[in-house]
């Protein structure tokens, strides 16, 4: 007998983006259901850092183009440094051809026009490398 998904611990996430606006409509669609949990969010790397670690998250949600220069590049970076097990998942809006920069820093990649199944299926597919 299969266990019940919806019996799973949900998958912690974190919500890194500068507007307010996108950060509260993520954590929206993210709540839907039982599959995650938002346990974070922050617009600026500094805190982000501190969001992650002390919520010890699965995964991040991050839009990389975060206030200071370099802002995104430099929290992904420190974020692989100071917490290599969380997965990241970079979002988006645009493709930038500093997001060349980016990717390889990432566990997956989803545009900011997405579907609420669509980002559900990417952090999904960034969570399955922690098994």
């Amino acid at each position: 007998m299969q266990a019940d998904p919806a019996d799973a611990t949900p998958l912690r996430v974190v919500v890194v983006d500068a507007d307010d606006r996108v950060r509260e409509s993520l954590c929206r669609v993210l709540c839907i259901g039982q599959r995650l949990e938002v346990v974070g969010m922050a617009g600026e790397p500094d805190p982000a850092l501190e969001v992650v670690r002390t919520t010890q998250p699965d995964v991040v949600v991050v839009d990389p183009r975060l206030p200071e220069v370099d802002g995104g590049l430099r929290f992904l970076r420190s974020l692989r440094r100071t917490a290599p097990s969380v997965r990241i998942l970079v979002m988006s809006g645009s493709d930038l051809p500093e997001m060349a920069d980016v990717t390889p820093l990432a566990d997956g990649v989803v545009r900011k026009t997405y579907r609420a199944t669509e980002l559900l299926t990417a952090i999904l597919g960034a969570a399955t490398l922690l098994v």
